[in-house]
This record gives C-alpha cells, sequence and structure tokens, in this order.
C-alpha cells in the first residue's frame, strides 16, 4: 500500500513540476545555444530575457515544490479530504511516509533541473588552442580521479544531505500536526510550533558542546578522512531527530487528529 501510496504523491506533483522542469531546459537549451552560436550577442535584448525566464524557472520550481509539500500534506491529512484518506486500508505511518518520500524525490529532482541553470555555460565553454578542445569524457575522467581519495566524505555527504532533506520535511509536518491540536488558527499555530522546534534544536546543539558539530577543514586528505567521524555522528544525530519528529507527526494523526 505504501508503494501505490507514493506513486499516487509523485503523480500529484509531477503534474505541476514536470511542466516547469521542461520551461527550465527547453530556457537552458535555448541560452547555451545562443551562447555557443552567437557568442557576441551577450548584451542583446534576447539573450538578457532568456537568462531572466531561466532565473525566474530555476526560483519558481524551488517555490513551487515547498508549496506543494506543504499544501499536500494539509489538504490531504488535515483538511476534508483527510475523512478519506484515514479510511484508506492502511496505517496512518504510511501515509505519512508517503508523504515525506515522495516530498524529499521531487525535491531532490528540483534542486537537479536548477542545476540545469549551469549548462548554457557549460555548452558555451571554449577551452584554450586552436583545434584541440577537452571532451567531456576527459573533464570526467579528470573530476572522478580528482574526488577519488574523498570518495568516503562525498558518500556520507550525500548521504546527510538526503537525511537533511527528510529531517527539514518531518520538522515541517511535525509542526502542522501541532498546529492541528488548535481549534481556531491553525496555520498560526504551526508556525509558532516550527519557530519552537527550531529554536529547541538550537539550545540542544549549543548545549552539546562544540564536539558533536565540530566542521573540520578538509585541508587535505588527512583531516577529510578526519571529517568522516563528524559526518557520520551528524548523520545519527540527523537520523534520531526523523525518528523523534515522525514520532511526534505519527502520534497527533493517529491520536489526537482533529479534522475540519
Amino acid at each position: 500500500m505504501l508503494s501505490r501510496l507514493i506513486g499516487y504523491e509523485m503523480k500529484a506533483f509531477g503534474r505541476i513540476l514536470l511542466p516547469i522542469y521542461a520551461a527550465i531546459v527547453v530556457a537552458a537549451v535555448l541560452l547555451g545555444i545562443d551562447f555557443r552560436f552567437f557568442p557576441n550577442s551577450a548584451g542583446s535584448a534576447g539573450t538578457i530575457a532568456l537568462t531572466v525566464i531561466l532565473g525566474v524557472l530555476a526560483a519558481a520550481v524551488s517555490i513551487v515544490t515547498v508549496l506543494l509539500l506543504v499544501i499536500r500534506f494539509y489538504n490531504n491529512l488535515l483538511g476534508r479530504e483527510g475523512y478519506l484518506m484515514f479510511s484508506l486500508p492502511t496505517g496512518t505511518g504510511n501515509l505519512i511516509w508517503a508523504k515525506v518520500i515522495s516530498s524529499v524525490i521531487w525535491s531532490i529532482f528540483s534542486v537537479i533541473i536548477s542545476a540545469v541553470v549551469t549548462a548554457p555555460f557549460l555548452i558555451a565553454a571554449d577551452y584554450s588552442g586552436e583545434t584541440e578542445k577537452i571532451g567531456v569524457g576527459q573533464m570526467l575522467s579528470g573530476f572522478f580521479k580528482a574526488i577519488e581519495p574523498y570518495k568516503m566524505n562525498i558518500l556520507l555527504g550525500i548521504l546527510l544531505v538526503i537525511a537533511l532533506a527528510v529531517f527539514a520535511i518531518t520538522r515541517l509536518y511535525a509542526s502542522m500536526a501541532i498546529g492541528q491540536l488548535w481549534t481556531e488558527h491553525r496555520i498560526l499555530g504551526s508556525v509558532l510550533a516550527f519557530i519552537a522546534t527550531g529554536i529547541l534544536e538550537t539550545v540542544l546543539v549549543l548545549s552539546s558542546g562544540n564536539g558533536l558539530f565540530t566542521v573540520v577543514g578538509n585541508q587535505n586528505l588527512e583531516s577529510a578522512l578526519d571529517a568522516v567521524k563528524y559526518e557520520g555522528i551528524f548523520l545519527a544525530v540527523t537520523a534520531a531527530g526523523i525518528a523523534v519528529y515522525g514520532a511526534v507527526t505519527w502520534l497527533i494523526l493517529d491520536r489526537k487528529l482533529n479534522l475540519e
């Protein structure tokens, strides 16, 4: 049932986000072609217009993604649609995690697609040499060779970014769940709960001392390897936070739900 719920959420997000993604790709390709074949048109009205459009779309995709993950959670689980959702033959945990997982996936997609903004500059890149060009394969080979000693840092870094995305979304959903306990002014209650959890996190971080959250400067390979343990600790702490916020959301929605 969880996979079906995730599929349903993915489709709901996709109906709105995919057209924006397509518009970003088209604008990026057009701008790349403009830079590549018309290098002297950098200050032209058309180039400026394409650049502005691409920037607006890149910002819009992030804003729309956040709005969607908030609105869908509120409408589906805390609003009138909740009567239907909670009548489905599945547990409250599946309903919550379907929202979280789909939101994280689309958030990652949005970050990746926004990176397409840099594509025109890569397309337009003109390396020195009259006839010799550096191929994409050669560039990638050199890149992967350079990062080889830091693969563990990169792996943990990727996991940490994903974990932080899950953490942020579960914190948001927990705040919304707390806010729905209010008989009136639920949005205000959600905002206050979100602020309160942020303050609590800050207090916990400060009270834990510098050792737990030390940021190690990766000036060389040795210090980079030392950083792995701190990344691992931070990943574990983030996972604990996800568990806490997930439990709060489940407890309220399963035991204290007050639908509109």
